[in-house]
């Protein structure tokens, strides 16, 4: 993931892209699919302590965000050598919402060598969340695939939402 945002005192906004590789759950290391997104951020810091409480040059905030974005998944079809029998959905675009909390921890270099000149680190919970729509999917065997025009009863169950534990480092200028 790699994003970039301007902060104005405690709300900064942000555009954010993520590719992410999607495998078999367990453990596996066979590459089911692709997933790439794209997204914006609301961040507002509820809560700062600053250097009086925290110590010199650093920062402590608890902050709320929000945002949008859009989601792609690519699903690739089972490759020759592939053994047995596989759902394949087909590829999605799905548009998501997201609410999050954390702790921010900013720190200001004492001599600045102009890049970087603070270094932050976030931690929280983040919260995703789209529209059901049923999925599309083809059963595969080897290379070969069929359509199926009534998902099967043990995909009925769709996660809809999710949540993600996070952590990110943010650099400024």
């Amino acid at each position: 993931t790699v994003a970039g945002g301007r902060r104005w005192n405690r709300f900064a906004p942000e555009a954010e892209y993520s590719y992410l590789w999607l495998s078999e759950r367990g453990p596996s290391d066979i590459a089911v699919g692709d997933a790439q997104r794209l997204g914006v951020i609301g961040r507002f810091e509820v809560i700062r302590l600053g250097s009086s409480i925290v110590g010199g040059n650093s920062m402590l905030a608890v902050y709320v965000e929000g945002g949008a974005g859009v989601a792609w998944n690519d699903w690739y079809r089972p490759a020759s050598d592939e053994l047995g029998q596989r759902f394949v959905p087909d590829d999605t675009k799905r548009v998501e919402g997201q609410v999050g909390f954390g702790i921010m921890l900013d720190h200001r270099l004492q001599e600045p060598i102009g890049f970087p000149h603070r270094i932050g680190w976030f931690l929280g919970w983040r919260m995703t969340m789209t529209p059901h729509e049923d999925t599309p999917m083809s059963v595969c065997r080897g290379v070969s695939c069929r359509r199926l025009e009534t998902p099967p009863t043990e995909m009925d169950r769709y996660v809809d939402r999710s949540m993600v534990f996070q952590s990110g480092l943010s650099v400024t200028w």
